[in-house]
């Protein structure tokens, strides 16, 4: 991809970002410009943009960082190409949008936006229409046509297919040993000195001692502990072994369902632990987890055959820029630049 195309993609994304604060937004006039030709369809700048901003969000979603800029223009370029050459298929071959679809995503596209009216703003500062939308959310559905009436129907997973799958993927399908447990902790770090050290345990045994009394332990939390679960009563919720630090998990997975720990120690400083509640490890059977396999081995052969498909396409498809390539300045002495 030149460098002009990929600057003006960066450039109608960031402007999408910030106009997403902006009351009436109004875009530049070459704000969305063709910058491809798929098989004589002209792709636009917007269509890029929207993409960009999708990857975008599905992988914040995820707690997952986004990759660099030129990457998430390569990736949503792509990404529209291939979807262009699909409906592209998909009317070659006589389909078209299911009507009620195209509505019902149309209806949650304005829904995620907060409305119309915010939504003709987003796209006005693509410089993009709400009928330039609806073409990509006709595209969208042709595709999903195409899969459904030519792929789908090719799809088999077999018995030993899923049997195989979930022998080699058995800890999906495990759900670990679970405690919910309190705690009452004196604060004593890792660098506490030793005055520190001596009274935060010294709290911790009279803690212990008054539990063991029987005074009621989530008050006691509450009085004493100096940990951020104290106004919950010391409640830590269900948690899993490796959730814990080592020593804290080793004393809390040992206790029967209403015991009291004996002073623990760690890094934070000095616990005393009651359990409330244990969940032993479960695992599914292989027969409660054959349909969720087949789903997942349906999709996964499907991506298989679209991506072929998407290969085949493509190699015939007739791809054009239509942004002028940049022109390598020249050097001072007037010869060629390595650039």
């Amino acid at each position: 991809m030149n460098r002009n195309l990929r600057c003006a993609l960066l450039a109608l994304f960031a402007l999408t970002v910030v106009a997403n604060a902006q009351e009436t937004p109004v875009p530049p006039a070459d704000i969305n410009p063709p910058v491809l030709r798929v098989n004589g369809d002209t792709v636009y700048a917007a269509e890029v943009s929207l993409v960009m901003a999708n990857i975008s969000g599905q992988l914040a979603a995820q707690g997952r960082e986004p990759p660099d800029q030129e990457q998430l223009v390569q990736m949503s370029t792509q990404r529209v190409v291939e979807q262009k050459l699909l409906a592209q298929e998909a009317r070659r071959q006589g389909y078209k949008p299911n009507d009620l679809r195209v509505a019902e995503m149309g209806a949650e596209v304005e829904q995620q936006a907060g409305g119309r009216e915010t939504l003709d703003q987003s796209l006005a500062a693509r410089g993009m229409s709400y009928d330039q939308l609806q073409v990509t959310i006709k595209e969208m559905d042709l595709v999903r046509t195409l899969i459904e009436r030519q792929i789908t129907p090719t799809i088999t997973v077999s018995d030993e297919e899923i049997t195989a799958f979930y022998s080699e993927n058995l800890k999906t399908f495990t759900t670990p040993a679970q405690v919910h447990a309190r705690h009452i902790i004196f604060a004593a770090g890792e660098n506490a000195d030793a005055d520190t050290i001596i009274a935060a345990r010294t709290a911790a045994d009279n803690a212990r001692t008054r539990a063991l009394a029987g005074e009621d332990f989530a008050e006691l939390a509450r009085e004493l502990s100096e940990g951020p679960s104290a106004p919950e009563g010391g409640d830590l919720g269900f948690f899993t072994y490796q959730q814990m630090v080592p020593p804290f998990a080793e004393a809390a997975f040992a206790l029967e369902v209403g015991e009291i720990s004996e002073v623990v120690r760690t890094n934070f400083g000095f616990h005393v632990i009651k359990v409330e509640e244990k969940n032993p490890e479960v695992t599914l059977t292989l027969e409660e987890s054959s349909d969720r396999i087949r789903v997942l081995l349906v999709q996964q052969k499907t991506g298989v055959q679209v991506r072929e498909m998407i290969k085949s396409l493509g190699q015939t498809a007739e791809i054009v820029s239509l942004v002028a390539p940049e022109t390598p300045p020249a050097s001072p002495a007037g010869q060629p630049t390595n650039e």
